[in-house]
């Protein structure tokens, strides 16, 4: 289970306001193995039969324990990391239903020519903005401040959520057999470097998710923001030329029924107030 608590607050404040809209489930994904155990890793097995003790007898002690160190807690980072991302990737996909209602990209694409979609922009929204300048001669202040923090561009299909918060750190490869530990000492070192190794990595894995969670959301509230703004007029709409080429090319390459569809007019936001409208038109 997903242990941080802001993950439900967050998708449950963006739904609140953003009303989001039902569409299909997921498409059905196959098995994910998971990631090795904390256990494996304080255990691990030789790959080569044939090293032995007699490899490292020549080093120093305190050497080949900071090597040895080294090696199981970036083992261990690595596995906590994949473990915990296995997890949430898990917790995601029991409650992807309901973030495919949350997180609707679609219903906020608008139509182009040629079936092609164009994405809104991301409107960000700051309140009580604070301006000092001039070496603090000057100051200014302001109830709302919005910017375009992306524009609308032309798009084949609509964003997904699982492109913002599905990750996958690939297979937890072991450090080389000869940093692996062979006497009880070594062997017991060894688990608690991998253990703090693995809650590094578990912590990592949450902060990865926090940021990716709340980009995801900015990027969606800000595209609900733009609809909001230009409802109230308070921003422009894209506009998109289409022109119908007929037959272009030739020679190696020949374009049957030709089309090209630009936005020649990017979404601007609007300061005349006196043209805007309510809230709640």
């Amino acid at each position: 289970m997903i242990r941080t608590p802001s993950f439900f607050r967050v998708l449950t404040l963006t739904a609140l306001t953003c009303g989001a809209v039902l569409f299909a489930g997921p498409v059905a994904r196959a098995e994910r193995t998971p990631p090795p155990p904390i256990a494996e890793l304080q255990n691990p097995v030789r790959t080569d039969t044939a090293i032995s003790i007699g490899v490292t007898e020549g080093l120093p002690l305190d050497i080949r324990f900071d090597a040895m160190k080294e090696a199981a807690l970036s083992y261990g980072a690595r596995g906590g990391l994949a473990w915990r991302t296995w997890e949430i990737r898990n917790e995601l996909e029991n409650t992807s239903d309901y973030m495919d209602k949350v997180f609707d990209f679609r219903q906020l694409l608008i139509a182009a020519p040629s079936g092609l979609l164009i994405e809104p922009p991301i409107v960000s929204e700051q309140e009580n903005a604070l301006l000092i300048e001039a070496g603090g001669q000057s100051a200014a202040v302001s109830d709302r401040v919005y910017s375009i923090s992306a524009n609308a561009k032309i798009v084949a299909t609509a964003r997904v959520w699982r492109n913002y918060l599905e990750r996958d750190w690939g297979k937890v490869a072991p450090p080389p057999d000869v940093l692996l530990p062979e006497t009880p000492e070594e062997k017991e070192r060894w688990a608690n470097w991998v253990q703090i190794g693995w809650e590094r990595g578990v912590e990592q894995a949450d902060e990865i998710f926090q940021a990716d969670l709340q980009a995801l959301s900015a990027d969606y509230q800000g595209m609900v923001r733009y609809r909001m703004l230009l409802a109230q007029d308070m921003v422009s709409q894209p506009y998109a030329l289409h022109v119908d080429r007929g037959v272009t090319g030739g020679g190696d390459v020949m374009r049957v029924g030709d089309r090209a569809v630009q936005i020649t007019g990017k979404p601007e936001l609007k300061p005349g107030s006196d043209t805007w409208l309510p809230a709640s038109r």
